[in-house]
């Protein structure tokens, strides 16, 4: 991975923020950077649903071995229209070839978590349903976080009417995939299973030592580019760490952004750098 030089001037046209949320997950230390101010959720948000689906299946509603149709099509939130949404076969892989079959609710999770999977994540939405994902939200303490809709729902975007997430949101988001009670231990491990199989691994993962494991989910869209990990070293603490970013065009480099990010708080959460240090390069990275 080729970190691209961060010193280099913004466009005119670039206003660039920062969300960053870090919590270790056995002191309880945190370290915020912007932490409420709200963004674009992107792809974020199918960890909430995820962990919506775990609860219900905890709780007797559905099982993961339940089999839904594969069908590319949607009602708007705004006025019930049909939708459909584009494919993008590096995201679709696993569904193009199941389209107008069936697939389990697993396989869909894992689509919609490994690859991605605007698609999955559209039909599985519709089975967690977006009010009872914010109602566990607010359980979990991430009231940060909203999940409102469907992706590529143009005239619900075109209204303002679009999943948004904070960083600390998503900090507990995630912390509740670590240690919540309202799922059982096996869900648990099985989403952080699930979350290590994410195959976009330009950010965080990528500012981390080789062989880090890390449970994460990316988000991205014109101008947002977003990561939310679990991060597990080896003989040290576990911890959240939630970067958020918005204003670069360039997606190379809001990733060697987030990266830099990511080498400042692994050497913060091993004491390394100091409080004050970690804050100016971010405040740094945002100029």
């Amino acid at each position: 991975m080729v970190i691209m030089a961060m010193g280099c001037s913004n466009t005119p046209a670039e206003q660039h923020e920062i969300g960053v949320a870090y919590l270790n997950l056995d002191s309880g230390e945190t370290f915020f950077h912007s932490e409420k101010t709200v963004f674009h959720a992107a792809s974020t948000i199918k960890t909430p649903i995820m962990f919506q689906l775990y609860r219900m299946r905890d709780a007797g509603q559905l099982s993961l071995e339940d089999s839904l149709p594969v069908i590319n099509e949607f009602k708007s939130i705004v006025d019930g229209s049909p939708y459909s949404i584009e494919l993008i076969e590096e995201e679709e892989k696993s569904l193009m070839g199941n389209i107008n079959n069936k697939m389990t609710v697993r396989h869909l999770i894992e689509a919609m978590i490994a690859t991605s999977s605007n698609l999955a994540t559209n039909i599985l939405i519709e089975l967690a349903d977006p009010e009872a994902v914010m109602a566990t939200l607010k359980e979990t303490g991430a009231d940060g976080v909203s999940v409102i809709r469907g992706v590529e729902d143009l005239k619900a975007f075109d209204q303002g009417l679009s999943n948004r997430t904070d960083a600390y949101g998503m900090m507990m988001a995630m912390k509740a995939v670590f240690d919540s009670q309202l799922v059982s231990a096996k869900s648990r491990q099985e989403m952080i299973g699930i979350l290590k199989s994410q195959q976009f691994n330009e950010m965080i993962l990528a500012g981390l030592p080789a062989g880090t494991s890390v449970a994460h989910k990316t988000g991205r869209i014109t101008g947002i580019t977003h990561d939310a990990a679990i991060v597990m070293s080896e003989n040290d603490s576990p911890f959240v760490l939630v970067i958020l970013t918005r204003g670069w065009a360039d997606y190379t480099l809001a990733t060697g952004v987030g990266i830099k990010i990511t080498q400042a708080v692994f050497q913060y959460h091993r004491g390394k750098v100091l409080t004050e240090s970690l804050r100016k390069l971010i405040n740094e990275l945002e100029d």
